[in-house]
């Protein structure tokens, strides 16, 4: 009974700290837009290869036209992507 509780615990803590890793929807198109500004700012120190820059300003004008649609929980689904490649460097 303690592991069948133990276990459930560690899946709950899991599954909650993969919550806690998506970016978190803005709540206007400005705050999105400087989401993705401070994103790109981030990768810009990276001194990232080409391709991979080409990715993420792919991935960045994405991320804007979710902003400017207002579909902000698409754009931070891009943010949390954006993040993951820059911080691989």
């Amino acid at each position: 009974m303690m592991k069948s509780v133990f276990a459930a615990a560690v899946l709950a803590a899991f599954a909650a700290g993969a919550a806690f890793a998506q970016e978190k929807p803005a709540a206007s198109a400005e705050d999105c837009l400087k989401v993705a500004f401070d994103i790109a700012q981030a990768a810009e120190g990276k001194n990232l290869p080409n391709d991979q820059l080409d990715k993420v300003e792919e991935m960045l004008t994405k991320m804007e036209t979710h902003c400017d649609a207002k579909q902000f929980n698409e754009a931070a689904a891009v943010a949390t992507d954006l993040k993951s490649l820059i911080s691989k460097q």
